[in-house]
């Protein structure tokens, strides 16, 4: 079996800029396979921060590798693998890796579903 069809990595040697040029990004998901939703690694090595942005659509960030620190509506925490940060909509918000380390987030967003 070729894994190549089913599995996807990111690769920060392949990988292209994001956010003005603050991270490395790249899609998730295999090349051809649709979502109802977007998606997009986040990398960051030594003392870096990416861009802060904040959006209308709801977003949650896997943290994969690494550690560093999230900041989310003007609040700043710690993040390590297994972690999963919510982002509410329109709250601003940034990733932030430590002196000397790395960070690798996925981040997966969707238009807002309303409550009824």
């Amino acid at each position: 079996m070729d894994k190549r069809k089913y599995v996807t990595a990111f690769d920060k040697l392949c990988a292209p800029s994001g956010h003005n040029n603050t991270i490395l990004a790249g899609a998730v998901l295999p090349d051809g396979m649709t979502a109802p939703f977007g998606h997009a690694w986040g990398y960051l090595e030594g003392a870096s921060m990416m861009e802060a942005h904040s959006h209308p659509t709801d977003e949650f960030y896997l943290v994969v590798k690494g550690s560093g620190w999230c900041h989310v509506a003007g609040e700043r925490f710690e993040v390590k693998p297994g972690d999963v940060v919510e982002i509410p909509p329109d709250a601003v918000h940034t990733m932030e890796c430590g002196a000397g380390g790395e960070l690798l987030w996925a981040a997966f967003w969707w238009d807002r579903i309303s409550k009824k």
